[in-house]
């Protein structure tokens, strides 16, 4: 299993992939899902110029986007890593989230994904990790603290873990 940076040049495989992601599947949002492949193509310019810091919105922080790929060269999943946290996604989200292929849940896929992302984040020096848990996603909440989150705050409607 590799995770693999977004690039430009990344076509149908991760296209495909994204399409069977939900836009918003247990609080992660997938804009790709819905569009054509060339709006895929200029969402993947703007993912990239955002990873740099380049051209980002107003409020929002250098965003890297990874594919999971699998060792037969299968793309799985993907995730996102924020380098920092904002007033927002302190309360929403977090630094680090992720979804995986429906064709791939339940075969532990997740886990390995999250596990990468967290090793890749402090790879790239991000020094507070929080991310957060709508309560009805039990899988992720193992997830987290498989990969040893620390539950520190709850709310009626989702868990918080710092790493």
């Amino acid at each position: 299993m590799i995770l693999k940076q977004l690039s430009v040049n990344d076509g149908h495989k991760v296209y495909d992939m994204l399409q069977r992601i939900g836009a918003n599947e247990n609080a992660f949002f997938n804009e790709v899902n819905g569009m054509s492949f060339q709006e895929y193509k200029n969402w993947l310019i703007r993912m990239n110029d955002w990873s740099k810091g380049d051209n980002l919105p107003n409020g929002y922080v250098k965003l890297w986007t990874f594919w999971l790929v699998n060792d037969e060269g299968v793309y799985c999943g993907y995730g996102k890593i924020r380098e920092k946290l904002t007033d927002e996604s302190r309360k929403f989200g977090g630094n680090i989230g992720f979804a995986i292929d429906p064709l791939y849940r339940g075969q532990g896929y997740g886990y390995i994904l999250y596990s990468l992302l967290l090793k890749k984040a402090k790879e790239l020096s991000i020094k507070e990790i929080i991310s957060t848990v709508e309560k009805y996603n039990y899988p992720s909440k193992i997830i987290h603290e498989k990969c040893g989150g620390v539950l520190f705050q709850e709310t009626d409607i989702r868990w918080y873990y710092k790493f």
